[in-house]
């Protein structure tokens, strides 16, 4: 077993341990700590409101009719690993920047400060992976929507989960301790050079942009599947094809297909733009700046390279934010379990003594889902039939129902039947 001395030796740590900073050029000491009280809460404050939104779905969960759709499943988890992310990010915030920088509070020494850095490096690949995962979810159930029950199954889905948990930190954990005379095997962690060198950060980079050019192909593909569906009802209806000649409910049918391949493909267009913007400046910084990279750290001057970084950091912020939105909060099921978890706990706040019920709740937001659709229908009845003054009251009134159905500024209670709107 090798001593102190002959590692110290070994490694050449007689020499003087460097300043593991970037700040080579001479700065105001008051200007540098105006900088970090002013605009590092402003990146902790956004890591809050990102936490405090992922809390507020992965809550809704509670509310949730059980089984879970695997592409639910993938979102939450996804949800999760946003609010891991934030975490993290707020964390390092706070005692790498906030605190040393500028009230000289250290709270940290470097092998925990190291062992964070492994963890937040870990968490944003768990990050890419799921959403590679849920890029092929979306692609399978779109070119395979007849085998999609069979192929991506709950448990399959929970194993990708688990090891998109586990892995990614794992590793750079196992990586950071097997580094010859630096990260946990240099005296109190004080050397980790690697961290700033092209070899380990080309490596992270290529992973990064090896993920967005996958979801980019994936998507990409997904777009052209959806827009040769269209294409192809819009030949068949204008050549008078006999699916489009059928009863007026399949004909409905096909269209509200149609309207949900759109909102899919837009959804596609939100996911690729939100990567690209929130992610691809902070990849191509960590993978241009680097101590022999292309771009030297001090390529320019304190103030601009600090606004850089700030600016850098809130797309990725924001990015956790917007991806929570994406994902999950678009879907109906989230949509409705928050608002039962709202309404719930309106209701024990303000010492109600009847409960929700869940299935009028339910029936309440079907007859809601369903009411633009109806409104429609009365309103053609009543431009083709305005001649008759009864129907048009008739129709009057049904269209008030639904302005009534659209109002969720109550929660039905227990036993409460929701207003319905009669077809005509």
């Amino acid at each position: 077993m090798e001593t102190v001395d002959s590692i110290n030796d070994r490694c050449n740590y007689t020499r003087q341990v460097p300043n593991n900073t970037w700040e080579n050029d001479v700065v105001d000491a008051h200007y540098s700590h105006f900088l970090y009280i002013t605009f590092t809460p402003v990146l902790i404050s956004l890591c809050v409101f990102s936490i405090i939104f992922n809390v507020i779905l992965l809550l809704s969960v509670l509310w949730i009719r059980r089984p879970l759709s695997p592409t639910l499943y993938i979102s939450l988890s996804l949800a999760g690993t946003d609010l891991y992310t934030s975490f993290l990010l707020g964390l390092s915030f706070t005692v790498n920047s906030l605190l040393p920088e500028g009230f000289q509070v250290y709270l940290m020494d470097t092998c925990t400060s190291l062992g964070l850095e492994a963890l937040r490096l870990g968490a944003i690949v768990t990050t890419a992976g799921h959403l590679i995962v849920l890029a092929f979810n979306h692609y399978i159930g779109i070119l395979r929507p007849l085998h999609y029950p069979a192929t991506v199954t709950h448990s399959t889905v929970t194993v990708f989960v688990f090891f998109l948990w586990t892995l990614p930190p794992s590793f750079l954990f196992a990586y950071f301790n097997m580094i010859p005379c630096q990260a946990f095997q240099s005296p109190q962690c004080q050397l980790y050079d690697f961290l700033k060198e092209s070899k380990f950060r080309s490596t992270f980079s290529a992973v990064l942009f090896a993920a967005l050019a996958i979801m980019g192909i994936v998507y990409y593909h997904i777009f052209i599947l959806v827009k040769k569906h269209q294409a192809s009802r819009l030949l068949y209806k204008q050549s008078g094809s006999v699916h489009f000649n059928k009863p007026n409910q399949v004909r409905r049918q096909t269209e509200s297909q149609q309207s949900k391949n759109e909102k899919a493909l837009y959804t596609t267009l939100l996911i690729v733009g939100s990567v690209v913007v929130g992610w691809m400046p902070a990849c191509l910084q960590y993978y241009l700046i680097c101590t022999d990279c292309i771009i030297q750290p001090n390529w320019a001057s304190f103030t601009v390279r600090f606004y850089t970084y700030f600016a850098t950091n809130c797309l990725v912020i924001l990015k956790s934010a917007v991806n929570s939105y994406i994902y999950a909060a678009r879907m109906q099921e989230i949509q409705v379990a928050i608002r039962k978890m709202y309404c719930t706990l309106k209701q024990k706040l303000c010492g109600g003594n009847d409960e929700m019920d869940v299935a009028g709740f339910d029936q309440y937001k079907y007859s809601r889902s369903s009411a633009k659709s109806r409104r429609t229908v009365i309103c053609r009845i009543s431009v083709h039939q305005n001649k008759d003054e009864n129907l048009t009251e008739i129709n009057q009134d049904n269209i008030d129902n639904d302005h009534e159905l659209t109002n969720f500024s109550s929660c039905p209670k227990k036993n409460e039947t929701p207003n319905t709107v009669t077809y005509l």
